[in-house]
């Protein structure tokens, strides 16, 4: 029978056994990273400096849970990356309240992005199983921030990514897109911030794709960007998307739907933006091009992808007027490429010109009826996204 001096021995005795296990499990130096990573479920990474030209690895244990806590830095160095690489089953990646994970991009910018000198991307991401990844916060990635690869059942919620200093000096920060997503399954993306120079998301390849109450600011939109493969028609397929409930504020574009057509042959299909507030919109409030190379519009559209049941549900907001050729929706299919759309509710204004529909007009949609008008305020407070306060 334990006395209770000899019951107290024991139980702080656990207690500091669980503390050591805990330190065990805590992530301080760069050189601890592969044994915990290895070891334990419960992993922290706490006040990290990943030397320059150097990935943090984490390739996790089924069922791990992995926490950044206080500020993660990543030194200087020009090269490729990932900056980070997750890959795991039924993981959770979460920041604490106030964390940060930095990845000193203002020692990159340059103005050129992808055709100045190496700059690494910041995380790349291969998880499933009900993994999710929430409440995380980056600041000043380098070139794209995080590209989601072979994945299925995966959930991002609560992120902000905030490149906002890209914009200083007329804009030294390039080709920063937020989240860029190819052979993604199942796929959550919501309730998160994008502030940048490039996509906010863009949609390469996958299927099941769910995007809702997002804010984008300053970059280039809400994109579908298909056609990457020069061989492979699987690799250029995108089916079952939905975006929905979102702000998309400052950007190029408002939703940008593009193929590329110098690719080998596709297809997207089933998709639908709902419930979208477009503000300040630069060029195109709504841009759909079948005439897409090497990052530009070249005129001439091809139907190597067609695009199938492109629906559009309540589209709200204005294009302003300052930018030549600006203009609230343009569009410009190849012969018979654009297969069966449905528009309503849009209502889209502003810009210099007109609305365009080369070669195809949308059911629900008359580009050169621009007489409709955005009931911007009444629609944006419907709306659950916010900007970030932090």
């Amino acid at each position: 029978m334990l006395t209770p001096l000899r019951l107290t021995a024991v139980l702080l005795a656990l207690v500091a056994q669980g503390s050591s296990e805990s330190t065990k499990c805590t992530v301080t130096e760069f050189s601890q990273v592969e044994n915990v990573v290895k070891n334990c479920k419960d992993i922290v990474v706490s006040n990290l400096v990943v030397p320059g030209g150097e990935t943090l690895e984490l390739y996790l244990n089924s069922g791990t849970t992995l926490t950044f806590e206080g500020i993660t830095v990543f030194d200087h160095k020009e090269w490729s990356g990932p900056l980070i690489r997750v890959r795991g089953n039924n993981i959770t990646i979460q920041g604490a309240p106030g964390s940060l994970l930095n990845g000193q991009g203002e020692l990159y910018w340059d103005h050129m992005g992808d055709k100045g000198p190496k700059k690494p991307q910041f995380m790349k991401i291969e998880a499933f199983d009900g993994s999710v990844f929430k409440d995380i916060k980056i600041i000043n990635c380098p070139h794209h921030c995080i590209y989601i690869g072979k994945s299925d059942q995966l959930t991002i919620t609560g992120w902000i990514i905030d490149n906002s200093y890209g914009d200083h000096d007329n804009f030294t920060g390039h080709n920063t897109d937020g989240f860029d997503v190819s052979a993604a399954t199942n796929l959550v993306i919501e309730k998160s911030t994008v502030i940048n120079q490039d996509d906010c998301i863009a949609l390469r390849h996958g299927a099941n794709i769910l995007v809702r109450n997002m804010f984008c600011s300053g970059g280039h939109g809400i994109s579908l960007s298909t056609g990457f493969n020069y061989t492979l028609f699987e690799e250029n397929t995108l089916y079952n998307v939905t975006v929905e409930d979102s702000v998309i504020v400052r950007s190029d574009n408002g939703i940008h739907v593009k193929t590329h057509a110098d690719s080998f042959k596709g297809e997207i299909k089933n998709v639908t933006y709902s419930n979208i507030f477009l503000s300040g919109i630069h060029n195109y409030g709504i841009n759909v091009q079948q005439d897409y190379v090497n990052g530009s519009a070249t005129g001439i559209p091809n139907n190597n992808i067609p695009i199938i049941d492109l629906n559009l549900i309540n589209i709200h907001g204005n294009v302003l007027d300052v930018y030549n050729n600006s203009m609230p929706v343009y569009i410009n299919c190849g012969k018979e490429a654009c297969v069966n759309w449905t528009w309503s509710g849009v209502n889209v204004s502003g810009g210099r010109e007109k609305s365009k529909c080369n070669n195809y007009e949308p059911n629900g949609y008359k580009c050169l009826d621009n007489t409709n008008k955005s009931s911007q305020s009444l629609y944006v407070n419907k709306l659950m996204v916010k900007p970030p306060t932090a």
